[in-house]
C-alpha cells in the first residue's frame, strides 16, 4: 500500500499530539492532586462527587445553624437561671416581710429591695442576642418585650412567636421561648387581676398595678370586670374631676360609685380589689381591672411591693397582709416551676443539638472518605504513568523524525 507523505506527516503528528495530551493531564492530575479533572475523565464519578460535595456544603451550614442555635441556647438557659436566683432572694424577703414585728415602714424599706430585684427581673427578660434580637419577645425581636408602666408593674409588647432553625434534613430546633409563656401566663393561687390604662387616653393619668385586698369579696365578684371612667366636671357639684367605677358587663355603678370627686393618688378598695388613680387624666379616659386566674412574674412582685407599702400596722389589715404573703409565695412557686420547665426543654433542645452535631460529624467522616477515594490521584500510580507517558511521547517524537528521512532524495 503506497503511503503518501502528507499521511506520514499527519499520523506521526497525530501521535505525538496525543501522547502530548496524555503528559499534560496526568501532570496536572499531580499538580492538583485531583484524579477526576473534568467531567470526561469519569463521568459516573463526577457525578457522585458532584452529590458528595453539595451534601457536605449543606451539612457546612447545618453547622452554622447549630453553632448559633447552641449560642442561643446557651444564653437563654443562663437568663432563665438568673431570673430564679432573683426568684429566691424575692422569696426570702417576702418570707421576712411576714414577720409580725415589722412596721410598715420596715416594710417600706423591704419592698425597696424588692424593686430592685424587680427591676433585675426586667432587665433579664429584655436580654438580647448577639444579633441585638431580644430573645424573648418572639417574632417582634426589635421591640422591647417588657416595659414598665407609670403605675408600677410592667406590660409585655411582644407576641407569641417562636424561632426555630434547621440542622439537618429532617429537624428544626426551638431556639427561642415567648415571654408571654415563661413569665406571663402563669398560674395565679388566688382569682385575681391586672390592671391597664386605654390607650386611647388623652390625659397623663395611670393606674397602679393593685393587689388584691379581700379575697373573699373579690372572689364572689370574679370574673366580673371594673371599668374606671372619668366623667365631664359638670357630673358632680361644685364641678370638679371626677369619675365613676362601673361594671363593665352592663356599665352600670359598682357600689354607688358614680361622680366620685378625684384627686392625684385617689385609693380605691371596689370589691376587695385595691389600686390606686393618679396623675391627671383627661374627661372621657378610663382605666381598667380584668379579672384573670393568671398573674405574671412582674405582676406578683409589683401587686406585693404595693401591698407592703400600703397596709397599715392594724388587726385587720395585718390579716389582709398575711393573705397577700401567702398567695406571693404560691405565686412565686408557680413562676419558678414555670421559669424550670422552660430551662429543662432548653436543656433537652441543647442535648439534641449536641446529637445532631455528633451524627454530621460522622456522616462526613464517611462522606470525605468517599470523596477522596472517587476524586484524589493514587500518586503512585501516577508518576509511573507519567513515566511511561514520557517515554512514548519520546519515542514518538523520535520516531516521527526517524521516518521523515525515509524518502528518495535522502538516498541521493
Amino acid at each position: 500500500m503506497r503511503i503518501s507523505t502528507m499521511q506520514q506527516f499527519n499520523s506521526g503528528l497525530r501521535s505525538i499530539l496525543n501522547n502530548q495530551e496524555s503528559t499534560q493531564r496526568t501532570q496536572q492530575q499531580i499538580s492538583s492532586g485531583r484524579r477526576v479533572l473534568t467531567p470526561a475523565d469519569d463521568p459516573i464519578a463526577a457525578t457522585q462527587i458532584l452529590q458528595l460535595q453539595q451534601d457536605i456544603s449543606l451539612r457546612d451550614q447545618y453547622e452554622k445553624n447549630i453553632t448559633s442555635a447552641r449560642n442561643r441556647l446557651n444564653l437563654e438557659d443562663s437568663i432563665l437561671g438568673g431570673v430564679i436566683d432573683n426568684i429566691d432572694r424575692i422569696r426570702e424577703l417576702t418570707v421576712n416581710a411576714g414577720n409580725g414585728s415589722m412596721t410598715k415602714e420596715d416594710r417600706g424599706y423591704i419592698a425597696s429591695e424588692i424593686e430592685e430585684r424587680l427591676d433585675a427581673l426586667v432587665d433579664l427578660m429584655n436580654t438580647k442576642d448577639a444579633s441585638n434580637t431580644y430573645i424573648f419577645g418572639g417574632f417582634k425581636g426589635e421591640t422591647v418585650p417588657f416595659q414598665e408602666r407609670p403605675g408600677g408593674g410592667v406590660t409585655y409588647q411582644g407576641d407569641d412567636g417562636e424561632r426555630f432553625l434547621e440542622i439537618s434534613n429532617s429537624t428544626k430546633i426551638q431556639t427561642s421561648d415567648t415571654g408571654k409563656n415563661i413569665f406571663v401566663d402563669v398560674q395565679s393561687a388566688q382569682n385575681t387581676f391586672y390592671t391597664r390604662d386605654n390607650e386611647r387616653n388623652l390625659g397623663t393619668g395611670f393606674i397602679s398595678n393593685g393587689f388584691v385586698m379581700d379575697q373573699e369579696a373579690y372572689d364572689e365578684f370574679y370574673p366580673e370586670d371594673i371599668v374606671i371612667r372619668f366623667n365631664p366636671d359638670g357630673f358632680i357639684t361644685p364641678p370638679g374631676p371626677n369619675f365613676s367605677v362601673l361594671s363593665q358587663s352592663d356599665n352600670r355603678p359598682i357600689d354607688g360609685l358614680a361622680g366620685v370627686a378625684y384627686s392625684p393618688g385617689t385609693e380605691l378598695v371596689v370589691k376587695g380589689a385595691a389600686f390606686k388613680i393618679a396623675g391627671q387624666p383627661e374627661q372621657g379616659d378610663s382605666f381598667f381591672v380584668t379579672s384573670s386566674p393568671k398573674q405574671s412574674l412582674t405582676d406578683t412582685v409589683a401587686s406585693l411591693m404595693e401591698g407592703l407599702r400600703t397596709l397599715e400596722d392594724n388587726p385587720e389589715q395585718s390579716a389582709q397582709l398575711d393573705v397577700l404573703i401567702e398567695n406571693t409565695l404560691n405565686n412565686l412557686d408557680f413562676a419558678q416551676t414555670s421559669v424550670s420547665e422552660v430551662r429543662s426543654e432548653v436543656g433537652g433542645r441543647l442535648n439534641t443539638v449536641d446529637n445532631i452535631e455528633s451524627l454530621h460529624k460522622d456522616v462526613d467522616l464517611v462522606s470525605q472518605d468517599i470523596l477522596s477515594q472517587l476524586q484524589d490521584v493514587d500518586f503512585a500510580e501516577a508518576v509511573s504513568r507519567l513515566s511511561l507517558e514520557s517515554l512514548l511521547l519520546e519515542a514518538s517524537q523520535q520516531s516521527f523524525a526517524q521516518i521523515n528521512r525515509l524518502t528518495l532524495f535522502n538516498q541521493l
